[in-house]
């Protein structure tokens, strides 16, 4: 595993989700595939699993995901408010 900052990167397992600094079109555009690219191959993973484990592990994703996206609106919330 290569050493990446932690100011630009997420690491998931072995592979490396690095967030480029661009703007508008390009920057959505490149965040879009860096996420389709990271649930490849989460997905290939999964899918390796018994059926009854993926249940569990998607049901876990959803719930973390869903947590982390509340947390983070109100975080922006907060902060707009706060300007």
């Amino acid at each position: 595993m290569r050493s990446v900052s932690p100011w630009s990167s997420l690491e998931v397992d072995k592979m490396a989700v690095e967030v480029e600094v661009l703007e508008g079109f390009g920057r959505d555009a490149a965040l879009q595939r860096k996420w389709m690219q990271m649930w490849e191959t989460l997905g290939k993973r999964i899918l390796k699993m018994p059926k009854w484990m993926q249940d569990i592990v998607l049901e876990d994703i959803n719930t973390a995901i869903r947590n982390r996206i509340a947390t983070m609106e109100m975080i922006n919330q907060h902060a707009k408010r706060s300007h």
